[in-house]
């Protein structure tokens, strides 16, 4: 029962990520972690409210069980869609190109120890104290709600140089400069000309010179 329950809970998990493919790019970033903090919030707190109002005896009242289980589903569910695959996609795409394969390793990195600490310690929180391992969760599942709406700004269709109006900064401005300057003084002129945006131009130019 036990790995029947584990397939089912897996399957579930790799079928909810489907949406986001085909939502993140439509309708955005923010609504679907905004959806899914409420989803995962609202879940983990019926979750703990049935096993804290029946403990012990859960096992008589099957309809309430069953009631908790459905919400487990529908946690992961809200999980699935939502912060499961954003949480890797927006953090890859709001870092300048200067900074983003250490900043992209210590988001992987800061992921998996968070993955690690909430398994280790998770058992002992059911073991001392039960429902409110769930509703220790639901806290920062409403946490993340708040920090997204207010926090958060939407990346949906914005490119690379448009992250700094996103998030009124110049980085992404200071990086190109930086980039030029650099090509500038070793004489490279194809590598000016590309930081500049020149480089259409100039193979325009080529291209009408070798016509004549």
């Amino acid at each position: 029962m036990a790995n029947l329950v584990t397939i089912a809970n897996r399957r579930s998990q790799t079928l909810s990520t489907l949406p986001a493919l085909f939502l993140i790019d439509k309708i955005g970033r923010r609504p679907l972690l905004l959806s899914g903090a409420a989803g995962t919030f609202i879940s983990l707190c019926i979750v703990g409210g049935v096993i804290g109002g029946y403990g012990n005896t859960l096992k008589d009242h099957p309809a309430a069980g069953w009631t908790g289980i459905a919400f487990v589903y529908i946690y992961d569910v809200n999980f699935s869609y939502s912060w499961a695959p954003i949480g890797w996609v927006l953090p890859s795409e709001i870092y300048n190109i200067g900074n983003r394969s250490k900043a992209m390793s210590l988001t992987t990195s800061s992921t998996w120890m968070c993955n690690f600490i909430i398994g280790l310690v998770t058992p002992d929180m059911l073991e001392t104290i039960g429902y409110g391992t769930y509703l220790f969760f639901a806290a920062f599942a409403l946490i993340a709600f708040f920090f997204t709406w207010f926090l958060i700004p939407e990346t949906k269709g914005k490119t690379l140089e448009e992250m700094d109006a996103v998030f009124k900064d110049t980085t992404a401005h200071e990086e190109k400069t930086r980039l030029y300057n650099i090509a500038k003084s070793l004489g490279l002129e194809e590598a000016e000309n590309a930081a500049s945006d020149e480089k259409p131009h100039k193979a325009l130019q080529t291209e009408t010179t070798e016509t004549v």
